[in-house]
């Protein structure tokens, strides 16, 4: 989705960064191989995770100003259904707008 939004609206400047939670740390590796979007890593210290309150697999769609406007769980609702990738991206889209 990241490459879409890329090509078909650049002047957008949409990131999608990836933040694991500290359960899944061993996994590092393996989600980010051959992949290049930015991964952090949760931690006790900043345990954005608890603090936000995030389910698994839940992509947060923040605004210009980093205020959330949305949640998309991509377990509940697979991206390999055209329906469910095209909302995600309209949701980017919306809060790009903002």
């Amino acid at each position: 989705m990241q490459d879409d939004l890329d090509l078909n609206y650049p002047t957008l400047d949409i990131s999608i960064i990836g933040v694991n939670d500290t359960a899944f740390a061993s996994g590092n590796d393996s989600i980010t191989d051959g992949r290049d979007l930015p991964w952090l890593q949760n931690t006790a210290e900043a345990d954005v995770w608890n603090d936000w309150g995030v389910t698994y697999r839940d992509v947060w769609v923040l605004d210009g100003d980093n205020v959330p406007v949305g949640i998309f769980n991509v377990t509940a609702s697979s991206l390999a259904d055209t329906a469910n990738y095209d909302t995600l991206k309209q949701m980017f889209l919306d809060a790009a707008a903002r």
